[in-house]
């Protein structure tokens, strides 16, 4: 099928488990952990990165095989990466560090390149946007830049790209496609919630109340927690609350830091219900996984899906990936039903 060739924003967490995953998977032809072996006829050994940004200093100027496994990374390390030939390059860094936060990131004292420049230069196909939440003007910086560049853009952070029709019918004019808003994560606290629910409700369960609760050590946590809580906690909840029919009181994603856990995250999830006869129920469940490797799965799709997207010429938001991928799409499906439109786009 050829290769995808990909930028990516952000060489944090995600990045690091996104890069070991394709070279696990390019390595021993394993299926384990993958939603899709192929999306659209392409397998993860096509994905191929050919340009990175960041604005740390402890990567600026590295290899992307070296920057991946750098402070203040705490993803797993479960494949050796080697050298890439891809330097890390100094992005834009338009919005403020407080001095007072817990983030170990300290901004690189260099000039931002012009990544569209940069795009163009590698033959960039999609630029994946995994800087961190609540970075809103960086963000918009590097969907124009793709935009600029020819690139199809996938947003892994809350900001409304995807939901914003401005930016969307840019891409549209030019025949570019975009995913997002907020990615979703393989085994994360969303899909499992919004999937518990769906279960319950297909049993004829009434939810009168339910919630869900983070703890993580990773940077994400970091940044929900002095960034993005308040949309995180928006976004999240109404995903929730989509998974059944009513209302009831839910509060999904409120979130805390706790540094010891390193990468991993703990999620608590209380429903209380009532079924048959009007006879009670409450369930508690402990959800602990490790939050890089959470993203790959999805990511290694949305990928895919989105340059079978580019393949046919479909340009602006790419409703079948947004809504299998991420939180905020611009149009929410069932898990299932999500999962159908997914498939069936990208094997048409």
């Amino acid at each position: 099928m050829g290769e995808i060739r990909v930028a990516v924003a952000g060489v944090g967490n995600c990045c690091s488990a996104l890069l070991q995953g394709i070279e696990y998977y390019r390595a021993n032809g394993s299926k384990l952990g993958l939603l899709n072996p192929l999306v659209g006829g392409y397998g993860v050994g096509e994905i191929r990165v050919v340009a990175a940004f960041d604005i740390d200093r402890n990567k600026i100027g590295r290899d992307l095989s070296e920057a991946i496994y750098d402070k203040p990374n705490k993803a797993p390390r479960f494949m050796d990466v080697g050298e890439q030939g891809v330097e890390v390059q100094m992005g834009p860094a338009p919005d403020a560090f407080g001095p007072e936060t817990m983030s170990k990131i300290v901004v690189a004292d260099a000039e931002p390149v012009d990544v569209a420049a940069v795009l163009r230069e590698a033959e960039a196909e999609i630029l994946l946007n995994l800087i961190s939440g609540g970075s809103d003007k960086a963000s918009r910086l590097y969907a124009e830049a793709a935009l600029e560049a020819g690139c199809g853009f996938l947003n892994a952070t809350p900001l409304g790209v995807v939901n914003d029709l401005n930016i969307v019918s840019s891409f549209k004019r030019k025949g570019l496609p975009l995913a997002g808003d907020d990615l979703m994560s393989q085994m994360g606290a969303t899909s499992f919630h919004i999937g518990l629910l769906e279960f319950l409700d297909s049993r004829g369960v009434r939810v009168d109340e339910s919630y869900q609760l983070d703890v993580g050590g990773g940077s994400e946590s970091i940044n929900t927690l002095e960034k993005s809580r308040d949309i995180k906690r928006k976004i999240k909840t109404e995903a929730v609350k989509s998974a059944v029919g009513y209302d009831f009181p839910l509060v999904s994603g409120s979130a805390d830091f706790v540094d010891f856990l390193v990468n991993g995250r703990d999620s608590f999830f209380y429903v209380k219900g009532s079924y048959f006869g009007g006879a009670k129920f409450t369930m508690d469940v402990k959800l602990s996984t490790e939050d890089a490797p959470n993203a790959g799965a999805v990511l290694i799709d949305c990928v895919r899906g989105l340059k079978v997207a580019m393949d046919r010429g479909v340009g602006g938001a790419v409703e079948p990936v947004c809504a299998y991928g991420f939180k905020r799409p611009p149009r929410r499906h069932s898990l299932h039903e999500a999962y159908r439109r997914f498939r069936e786009f990208t094997e048409a």
